[in-house]
């Protein structure tokens, strides 16, 4: 197999993978719910709820705008809101309808050209407001488990969150430590090896990745920014909780950050675009764990899901729709500049 058909051929395997995962995961949701008595839960879902969730979550998005806006003027850029806006929802749109999250490749590699950016920092801003996110989601996780004492987490869980917990903490101290110092080394070598090499060429990417990094993770701009990953999901669990209350479901309201971080963390898992399968099968099973019967975790899955998927497909779409020079000049300087 040549080089350039390996990568196409890996692509395809995690595709199949990722189907495979989604049916698996909907043929054990499909026979855990009776359909009958999901209907009548449906029947008496009381939908007000439903659009004081969608509020809530208007507010989480402008907050991850409002961040990424933070992280990118923190190496300098000149960017605001309006500049940001249409970029993140479009990626999340892409994200929701292309395979192998895409939306972020894209949002990287393409969108970047559009915005003046160049794309390495706009890498390291995916890469820090990753690490940032899975911090604060896996910080919802423990409160929501604390909370309500009478939940039994399975070990495998709590085992794969305090994993990733250490993962991403040790990544971003790391980054925040080393980051600057690592960045002169790569230079250095980038100078022996020369700026125009393919080796020289790498190194100087990686050395700015790094400065970006530390740019980024400095005190000044990773509290504030921590303070609104906070802000972004509490108000993701805003919509959870609706949800619940909207199926007359009453438990603590740290029930829904626990909902919301099994069922957001589940999206890690390879899967259809859209997360659909794992997406279900976790929020499915963080209702039961609650106390909610199978016909109200059922009929909950399928409406939280609906909600973020459909609501931020839309927005996203007319977001693309209204800026098409997202594409066109990112083609335009693609071919005028070297990929930077």
């Amino acid at each position: 197999m040549s080089r350039s058909s390996q990568p196409r051929a890996n692509g395809w395997i995690k595709h199949v993978v990722g189907i495979g995962i989604t049916v698996l995961c909907l043929i054990i949701l499909v026979r855990k719910v009776d359909f009958a008595q999901a209907r009548e839960a449906l029947d008496h879902f009381k939908w007000p709820y439903l659009l004081l969730g969608l509020l809530s979550l208007a507010i989480d998005y402008a907050l991850r705008i409002h961040r990424w806006g933070m992280m990118l003027r923190a190496t300098g850029a000149r960017v605001s809101f309006r500049t940001c806006a249409a970029p993140f929802l479009g990626a999340i749109t892409l994200n929701n309808v292309l395979p192998l999250r895409l939306g972020d490749a894209i949002r990287a590699f393409v969108f970047p050209q559009a915005m003046g950016l160049t794309r390495v920092t706009a890498l390291t801003s995916l890469v820090v407001e990753r690490l940032i996110d899975l911090i604060t989601l896996l910080a919802c996780l423990s409160l929501g488990v604390w909370s309500i004492r009478t939940v039994d987490i399975p070990p495998s869980i709590k085992d794969s969150g305090i994993l990733l917990a250490a993962v991403a903490g040790l990544l971003l101290i790391g980054g925040f430590l080393l980051s600057g110092r690592l960045s002169l080394l790569f230079i250095r070598l980038q100078d022996r090896w020369g700026e125009t090499s393919r080796m020289g060429r790498a190194l100087g990417l990686l050395a700015e990745f790094l400065r970006n990094f530390k740019q980024m993770s400095s005190l000044r701009v990773l509290f504030p920014m921590i303070l609104v990953s906070m802000a972004i999901w509490l108000g993701e669990a805003g919509l959870f909780y609706s949800v619940l209350l909207g199926l007359g479901f009453l438990p603590a309201p740290t029930a829904a950050l626990l909902v919301m971080s099994l069922a957001t963390l589940a999206t890690l898992a390879p899967s259809s675009p859209g997360y659909v399968g794992p997406f279900h099968l976790a929020a499915f099973t963080a209702i039961s764990l609650v106390g909610g019967t199978d016909a109200q975790a059922g009929i909950y899955a399928v409406l939280v899901h609906l909600a973020l998927w459909l609501s931020t497909t839309i927005v996203g779409a007319a977001a693309i729709w209204t800026h098409p020079q997202l594409f066109r000049l990112a083609r335009q300087q693609s071919h005028s500049t070297s990929p930077s």
